[in-house]
């Protein structure tokens, strides 16, 4: 390649292979840190989405060194964050199909402003509660990731997720639900409690919750006590408690 065509090749971006090779850095767990590093920063310069993708796959390789790992993800945000709007498509895939992502929401979260990153977690949330999903975890952090003031718009998204088959999903949406939504969520939770029955865990946390809150089973008291059990209880007024375990 001659001069001129260099020079006007310069502001295209890195190639297939250099992106290839930083990934390859960016994921290789043993070795020098400096080494891993430095490729991620590469990545970072280069701003392209492509580049955020490879960067992206630091969040799923886990370094021996629980210190470092921590560290040099938070610098992955970082970075992410440095590359801004390019970073975005790339980290919405990322959440469609990995099962780390807490790190990827938290760079999103400081890329967008609040209404787009609401609307973004939200519309990934709904493409995960329509098909089958390898790792039902990252529904569960996302769902926790969503600001308490976002009801109005991701509460009916969040609902769907009370019906997921994983626990931790299920419990996720109603820990959202109770915190951030009113009474009205009250006959969501009992529906799915009293559907609950091969789910102890989803039972006895939506069973505390009623507690916490103090509400009541009004319309459902009969069900509810063909269903409650020890340390659980109805008062007369149809309010849930929990007895003391000594």
């Amino acid at each position: 390649m001659n001069l001129l065509k260099r020079l006007f090749s310069a502001g295209e971006g890195p190639s297939a292979g250099q992106i290839k090779r930083a990934l390859k850095q960016v994921t290789q767990i043993h070795g020098d840190p400096a080494t891993r590093v430095g490729a991620m920063e590469r990545l970072a310069g280069w701003k392209t989405p492509e580049a955020a993708a490879a960067l992206l796959r630091r969040f799923t390789v886990l370094v021996p060194q629980a210190s470092m790992d921590h560290e040099e993800k938070q610098y992955t945000v970082r970075l992410l964050v440095e590359i801004g709007w390019p970073a975005v498509e790339p980290i919405l895939s990322y959440l469609e199909t990995e099962a780390e992502v807490t790190w990827p929401v938290r760079a999103l979260r400081e890329i967008l402003p609040r209404d787009e990153f609401v609307a973004a977690l939200r519309k990934v949330l709904e493409c995960l509660s329509s098909a089958y999903s390898r790792w039902p975890e990252a529904k569960a952090v996302m769902i926790a990731h969503l600001p308490e003031d976002a009801w109005e718009e991701v509460g009916e998204t969040v609902r769907k997720m009370l019906h997921d088959d994983d626990d931790d999903v299920c419990i996720a949406a109603a820990d959202y639900l109770v915190r951030s939504g009113g009474d009205e969520v009250r006959e969501h939770l009992i529906q799915v409690m009293l559907e609950a029955a091969a789910r102890p865990r989803v039972r006895g946390r939506i069973l505390d919750h009623f507690c916490e809150k103090e509400w009541q089973v009004k319309g459902y008291r009969k069900r509810v006590e063909e269903i409650i059990e020890e340390p659980y209880y109805l008062t007369a007024k149809g309010t849930v408690k929990r007895r003391s375990v000594s």
